[in-house]
This record gives C-alpha cells, structure tokens and sequence, in this order.
C-alpha cells in the first residue's frame, strides 16, 4: 500500500514537472498570442495605405479627451467634392468603428474636419515631396476619378509632372522626362517655361541618339520635332539635318574610296553606313545596288549562335546547320521517302543492289580530286577507327575493291536497309590520321571584328548561283522580337530559327515579301545527366527529376504561348515523333509508350527512395554519402534553351533541389568537363537509324550503359529490313524510356523566314545551309535602317 502511494506520488511529480515544463517551452508562445492579439485590434483596412483604403473623413471634436480625430463615415460627400466650406447647425455622423449607431454633433464644436479627397491629396504632396512619384500619381489617379475638379488636384499634377521630368532628365533618362514635359504642356499650355525645357530636352535627346549611332531613332524625333513644334525648332531641326547629311556623305566618300582599292566588304559596310545616317543621300541607293551585285553579303540573325567551326561528328543544331558550310560529306540526307532519308553525294552517285550487301561508290572527275584507291586507303587505315563516322562503317566491310580508278565497290557482311546513311564521312586524299578533320565545304570562317561569324567561299569551290554569297554573316540576337525588328528594318535577310510562338504567329499569317518555311529534321530538347554524381547516377533519382518537371506548360505555355505548332510535342524517349504518325522520320518512334506526366508527389518520394538507396551503399562501403547541395544545369546561349531552363530551375526549387544556371558550349559532350550536372543540349535527329545510336555513344559513356542497351544498339544496324528496324527501335524505346540515361524533355519543329530577295533557299530544307551553293541574293533597294 505504501510503495503504491509512493508510485502515483512519483507520477504526480512527474506530470507536475511535464507540465511546467510544457509551461516553459510555451510561455514565449503565450507571451506572443497576447502580443498578436493587441496587433489584432488595428483593423485591417487601416494597415493598407491610405489609396487603397475605403472612403472616410477624420473629424475631431473640442471635447475630445486626447485630441485623436475620429473617423467617421463620408459625410454629405456631394457637398464637399468641390471642398465646400458652408457648415452649420448640428453635423449626423456615424462612426467607421461603430457600424449602423448615429451621433449628433453641433458644427461649432468640431475643431478639425477633413473629408477623404483632403486626406488623399495631403498624402499625394508628402509623396511629391519625398519624391515618390509613382505613388503620388496613384493619389492623384483616384482623386480625378472618384472626386473631379476637387480644388488643388490640377497645380498638384503639374508640380508632378514638372518635377519627375526634372529628375529622370537629372538620371540620363531623357525620353521620359521629354514625354511628361509634353504631356505637362498639353494639360497646361500657358505654364511658362515648358516649351524652353522641351527644347533643352530635345536637343540633348537629339544629340543623344546620333553619339550612341541610333539613326533611324533620331531621324524620327528630328522628324517628330518638324512636325510637332515647327518654326520653334527650325534652327535645330536644320542644324540636325545639316549634321546627319554631312555624315553620310563621308560614309559614301569612304565607301567609294573602299570600291577603287576592290575592297568591297569595307565599301558596302560604308554604304550601308552612309543610308542608314541619311537615306536621302544623293547616289546611295544607286551604290547599294551595285555593291550588292559586286559582293553579294547574306546577313543572318541567329538566335543560336553555337561553334563557328563545330566538329564533324556534332549532332547539335547549331553544329549541323554551320556543318554544312564547312564540310561536304560523301553522302548527306536530303528528305525522307517512303522509308527512311533520301540521300545525293556531291561527289558523284551511290549505287544500291536489291541484295544489299553490295555498294557501289561511283566519283565524278570535276567534283572531288579523290580517287577510288583514296576511299579504299580510307577505309582500311587503322587511323580512320578516330572517325567516328567511319568507326561504324568499317566494321560492316567484308571486301573492298576499286575499278577504273574513279569506282569503288564494297560488299557488306550484314545487308544493311539504308546502307547510304553509313557514308556520311569526308572522302579524304593523302594523309588521313590527321585530326580534328580538315574542312572540306564550301566557305571557311574570316575573322571579323564585328560580333557574330562570317564564312566566305574558298577560293577552290565552284558555286552554282549567279550571284552566291561573297559572304555569309551570323549575327547573333537575343530574342526573336529583337530578330524580326531587324529582319523588318533591312538590317539582316533571315532570321534562322524563331521562337515557337513567333513561329506560329506568322505560318498563319505572313507578310507578302518574307517566306516562312520550316527545317525537316526535327529538333531534340533533351537533358543529359552527369553520370559520375552519385545521386544522378540512381535511376530512381532521374525519375524523380523527369516527374518534378511540367514539360507540358513549359512546351505550350511559354514556348508556344498558347498556339498549336505541327511537329511540337512531348516525347518518351530521345527518339523523334515526326510531325504525324504516318511522318517517314518517325519510324523509331513507339507510340504505346506515352510520356510521362508531372507528378511533383511522385518526384518527392522518388527522391527519397534514391536517398535511402544511396545512404545503404554508402554504409555498406564505408564511406559518407555526401548531401547534394544544388543541381547545376549547363545550357548554350540559345533562347529556347534559356527559357526552358529558367523554368526548370523553377520547377525545381519547387522541389526543394536548389539550382543555378551555367552557360556552356553547345558542342559539350560530357557534363563533368563543364562541371555540370544536367547538360541542356539541342539534338537535330535527322536519320534516326544512325543518329539516335551515336547520340547515345557520343553523350553516354559505355561504362554506363546496361548490357542490354548496348546489345540493342548493335542490333539496330545490324537489322535486315524495316520491319525489324522498327521491332529493334520500340525495344531500343522501351529501354530508353526506362533506363532514362538521357532525359527526354519535348521535340520541336524549327522554323526560319527571310526575305524573297534571297534565292534559292530551297523548301523545308534539312539544315539551314542544305542549298547554300544555289543562293542567290538579287541586288535589292532595301534600306539598312540602324
């Protein structure tokens, strides 16, 4: 009985001590509840500022204890909108904090009566005078609205306008301080002064324009100026002229001096130079002409600048489309028939038996120096293994033979069903160990000053164009609205890739003088995860990444805002989906398999079943498994991929994964050079029988590649026809869609536009440059507007 009441004594200490304990822990707690419930006695409306804040006039009373105005609810409002003074007799009031009860009060007793338009206008001059004059004007917005022509607003407003022009004219910022001096003077023509501060302004707006060289900006003030203002600005609007026609003449007195020493690049910069300053100079439009016949130069905007020499293997967009000015392979795809690509050599044919283990390479004496002995050294040379092209061909070669010096005939050991796709290599004379490949293509690279990349012809190369390209210029830009000002302007002939929804916009409508066209070969957005990180080397971990991104809203809402764009869809692999199922390009493509959807809940939980499954190796190994701190992802300076990659980084932090961004070289293969984690790359796919196998060899070392996936690479060359291409690709599909080694994020279907003086483009070519040997640029009267 004793040790019983022993024990519920102990109990009850020990619940007396939990308790004031709890007591302790919480007293802050308290202390805090009582401070937020003295907080909650200030009514909320009254913490909003005062513009935001329904209407209600302060009145304070004699006999006031402690001198505080009550606020009461507006009182006889239409009486005092024009700030009425008469009052008499007894005032009926109702208080804002005591709803629905009236109290009489007599008139003589009030001390202080300001109605709300008062409050509001007293606010807005404390903002003018701290020189908030954003939020003055908002003061000055709801006066003019809710109580027109109250006494004070209009000198208020003028006061306003006066000083903010002052202080951004003080900040450099002259066209807003020109555009309030203006509106002042609109509102309040006999203000004196005004007219004397536009024409300071204009003239240092003026001024301004020409030092920075914005000619066509300060052509149209000058003109604006004319127009507007007059006799006012006369001797300054002829002082401009005089100073713009003086400098476009000694552009064109450059430019001619630039034509007798040939050196026509200089001489059409000047010229361009000379209209952009004065359109109206004498003789410009007539030496623009004849500049353009004698050095035609192409002016590209590109909105994805990329590697002016890319390598010869890169499977990049940037890199195929600057590819083809460089080099010219034995065989390049063209189209797509019924089957898969369609390919032409522009060194000779290509000869195809109904077998298909033999092939027959036929070179043309005035198209390439090489003969069949080269392409047979070639192919035998243990040094052409460094070629990643012919890597994947010689292995295939059972026997080599060349007959009458200019034909080579092979026979495969496997038939292969497009065995031109494995001829796209550069046909090389002499000595073939030399790496990186010589170029070979049409143009090479000219250092220029200027930003951006110029090609021009070699010397070697016969084009087929009357009047080709004496230079081709990429000028790279950051949007596509900046692109089309200037492709509009004169200032370039071709935008080369447009952002989705410009891309929509003007398929459905264009203009009658500039042709939309899109490129074949599909696009690829993929991410390719840097496999020695331990976390994104977990498949559940890349899962979980895939799953926390909304490729949906990124791909409709941002990218194609709002429209529908053939060819733009989610994919479930890195394998193109064409533009319709029936699309030639889309054979490897495996429909069934849908691609996955966004499931932030289902990221979290893949996340932590990664983390769980990392810590056990850890353990088990004795080593600490390092937390991971943020993810960086490496893209290229494009703009799809920076708008893609500020929402992914959104997406994200969403999920608690801190990231940064880092802009890299489109041409980056491994994310752990670059020091990346997920490695943003842009993949034009244009035979996927070929392309798709090398993007995983080329991104995704074999060390990380499952047995399986390694043997379903093989397979896919080693494939008798098309039905078991297609078989061997959806199980390829499959694995790709599982193993996610590469993290598929959406296709897209690029389009360009440029002008119709520029020839000879060709319809939905492959690449940008496909026909450049055929493009002729007809001498325009465009106008090169700066």
């Amino acid at each position: 009985m004793m040790r019983s009441c022993k024990q519920r004594n102990v109990t009850a200490i020990i619940m007396l001590l939990l308790v004031m304990i709890f007591i302790g822990m919480n007293a802050p707690l308290l202390a805090q509840k009582d401070e937020q419930t003295e907080e909650q006695q200030i009514p909320v409306e009254m913490t909003k500022p005062l513009v935001e804040r329904e209407p209600y006039d302060l009145l304070t009373v004699a006999s006031s204890k402690d001198g505080k105005p009550l606020r009461i609810k507006p009182v006889n409002a239409a009486g005092f909108r024009a700030g009425s003074s008469q009052r008499s007799g007894q005032l009926t009031i109702e208080l804002v904090d005591i709803p629905g009860r009236t109290f009489r009060v007599a008139w003589q007793s009030v001390t202080v009566y300001q109605p709300f338009p008062q409050l509001l206008l007293e606010e807005a001059k404390e903002n003018l005078k701290d020189k908030q004059f954003d939020l003055a004007f908002r003061y000055l917005q709801r006066l003019n609205a809710e109580y027109s022509n109250y006494p004070g607003v209009e000198q208020l407003l003028e006061e306003l306008l006066v000083q903010n022009a002052l202080e951004r004219f003080q900040a450099g910022a002259l066209d807003e301080a020109l555009g309030m001096l203006e509106e002042a003077k609109r509102k309040f023509p006999k203000k004196s002064g005004i007219d004397k501060s536009i024409e300071s302004v204009g003239l240092r707006l003026v001024q301004k324009e020409i030092d920075d060289r914005q000619w066509q900006s300060a052509r149209k003030l000058i003109e604006r100026f004319e127009n507007v203002y007059g006799k006012e600005f006369a001797e300054s609007i002829e002082r401009w002229k005089a100073d713009l026609a003086r400098r476009s003449r000694q552009q064109l007195d450059r430019a001619k001096q630039q034509i007798e020493k040939k050196d026509y690049r200089e001489a059409l910069q000047a010229t361009n130079l000379a209209l952009a300053i004065d359109p109206s100079v004498p003789s410009g439009r007539e030496q623009l002409a004849e500049l353009v016949r004698r050095y035609p130069q192409v002016r590209i905007a590109t909105l994805a600048a990329g590697e002016a020499v890319p390598p010869h293997g890169t499977l990049t967009w940037s890199g195929r489309r600057n590819k083809r000015l460089l080099y010219r392979d034995l065989t390049e795809i063209v189209g797509y028939g019924p089957e898969g690509g369609e390919y032409a050599s522009p060194f000779g044919s290509v000869i195809r038996p109904v077998d298909r283990f033999e092939l027959s390479i036929v070179l043309r004496d005035r198209l390439t120096p090489v003969t069949g002995f080269d392409l047979s050294r070639q192919f035998q040379d243990p040094a052409s293994q460094k070629d990643e092209i012919l890597a994947g061909l010689t292995p295939l070669i059972e026997k080599i033979a060349v007959r009458e010096i200019r034909q080579v005939d092979l026979r495969l050991r496997l038939p292969h069903v497009r065995p031109e796709s494995l001829l796209g290599f550069v046909p090389r004379k002499g000595d073939v160990s030399q790496f990186p490949i010589p170029p070979n293509g049409p143009y090479r690279q000219l250092k220029v000053k200027e930003d951006g990349q110029s090609f021009v012809p070699e010397e070697s190369m016969s084009l087929s164009s009357s009047r080709p390209p004496s230079e081709i210029m990429l000028l790279p830009f950051e949007t596509t609205f900046d692109a089309m000002l200037a492709l509009e302007s004169g200032d370039v002939h071709m935008v080369d890739r447009l952002d989705p929804a410009t891309a929509a916009r003007l398929s459905a409508d264009s203009p009658e003088d500039l042709v939309v066209d899109h490129y074949r070969a599909p696009t690829m957005h993929v991410l390719v995860p840097n496999l020695n990180n331990p976390y994104l080397k977990n498949r559940d971990f890349r899962r979980g990444l895939l799953y926390g991104i909304n490729r949906q809203e990124i791909l409709h809402s941002r990218l194609l805002g709002g429209k529908e764009l053939d060819g733009c869809r989610l994919v479930s692999a890195p394998i193109p989906i064409g533009v319709s199922p029936d699309d030639p390009v889309s054979y490897g493509y495996d429909l069934s398999i849908p691609p996955r959807n966004y499931e932030p809940q289902m990221s979290i939980a893949l996340q932590k079943l990664a983390e769980i499954k990392l810590r056990e190796e850890a353990e088990a190994s004795n080593e600490a498994l390092i937390p991971l701190s943020k993810l960086v992802i490496g893209h290229s300076n494009s703009e799809v991929s920076r708008q893609t990659c500020l929402a992914i980084v959104q997406y994200f932090k969403r999920l608690g994964l801190p990231c940064e961004l880092k802009t890299v070289s489109p041409e980056v293969t491994d994310p752990a050079e670059v020091d990346v984690d997920l490695l943003y790359v842009e993949i034009q796919v244009a035979e996927p029988l070929v392309d798709v196998p090398r993007m995983f060899d080329r991104y995704i070392p074999n060390v990380h590649q499952t047995q399986y996936f390694q043997l379903a690479l093989r397979q896919m060359g080693q494939s008798r026809n098309w039905q078991e291409v297609r078989e061997r690709f959806w199980s390829l599909h499959r694995l790709a869609h599982d193993d996610l080694l590469i993290l598929p994020l959406f296709q897209l279907q690029d389009h360009f536009v440029y002008r119709r003086s520029l020839g000879g483009v060709g319809y939905q070519p492959m690449t940008l440059f496909q026909q450049v040997e055929h493009w002729d640029l007809a001498p325009s009267w465009d106008v090169a507007k700066n």
